[in-house]
């Protein structure tokens, strides 16, 4: 019985492989986290705003199945399509941002299926990081020319 108060005494040893995390460290993982966060890639961030988004790129899709060709040729209808995704979505963006898709979107398709993915990101997307482009490049076709 004499080993009783000595296992009071005792302090807690940590389990193993579990870190014990100490107030000194918190304030060195906030910019760490700061860090990471302005790292990703526009296409992360697309990802992240339609996590939980399924119902309305459902309702996206179908509407674009309705879509005639003709339609695609008309960049005012192409820019009230994108509004109207954006605002589906519950997107904000801002109307700049969709003349500026519309512009991108009339010089893509004016020379048919042959526009250079490069030249339109060099033009119209200052802001596209190497890892976003890769990712656009997977869904244009290349040319044959």
């Amino acid at each position: 019985m004499a080993n009783q108060p000595n296992k009071r005494k005792r302090k807690a040893s940590p389990k193993a492989g579990v870190k014990r995390q100490q107030p000194a460290e918190a304030p060195s993982t906030t910019p760490e986290v700061e860090t990471v966060a302005s790292k990703s890639s526009s296409f992360d961030n697309l990802k992240n705003n339609l996590t939980g988004k399924r119902k309305a790129i459902f309702e996206i899709l179908d509407d674009v199945k309705k879509v005639n060709p003709d339609q695609w040729k008309d960049a005012h209808q192409v820019e009230q399509m994108a509004k109207s995704f954006a605002n589906k979505l519950g997107l904000p963006v801002p109307e700049q941002r969709i003349k500026q898709f519309v512009k991108a979107y009339s010089d893509a398709t004016k020379n048919g299926p042959n526009a250079s993915v490069d030249d339109l990101v060099k033009k119209y997307g200052k802001n596209v990081d190497d890892k976003t482009l890769k990712e656009i490049k997977k869904f244009v076709p290349k040319s044959k020319g």
